[in-house]
């Protein structure tokens, strides 16, 4: 018989992100860059070719991310847009929900803009801010 060892992130992180805008075109501005940021992310899938000194930013992304305005955002910051995950704005708030704990591809576009960012897992909070309740409690 072997046994296998090894580490896995499978577990679901279940986050939730909401940035707060100022304004309405603030949050407006960042469902655009997040949207854009899918497709790129879609057409420029690097299944991890970011290994390869020459894959890791092709012309292509640099360019896109340059008419975003997002020069800080790097291969992996755009690769998990291509991941589930939900955007919906109510007003100049946007909510976004993951499974995924690597999430600074979402943060940095939020922060960008100016939002004032919380995060959360729903394993522990509801989506209105209260604690979760155990089982037993």
């Amino acid at each position: 018989m072997k046994i296998w060892h090894s580490y896995g992130s499978e577990h679901s992180m279940d986050l939730v992100l909401i940035g707060k805008f100022e304004t309405v075109s603030g949050a407006e501005a960042a469902i655009e860059r997040m949207e854009a940021l899918k497709a790129l992310a879609e057409a420029e899938w690097s299944d991890d070719d970011w290994r390869l000194p020459e894959k890791r930013m092709p012309d292509a992304l640099v360019d896109e991310l340059m008419k975003l305005k997002l020069y800080e955002l790097g291969r992996s910051d755009v690769d998990i847009y291509a991941f589930d995950h939900s955007v919906e704005r109510d007003g100049s708030t946007i909510h976004i929900w993951t499974e995924e704990s690597e999430v600074q591809g979402f943060l940095k576009v939020l922060l960008h803009l100016g939002a004032r960012v919380e995060v959360f897992s729903r394993h522990d909070w509801n989506d209105d801010g209260t604690p979760r309740k155990a089982a037993g409690d």
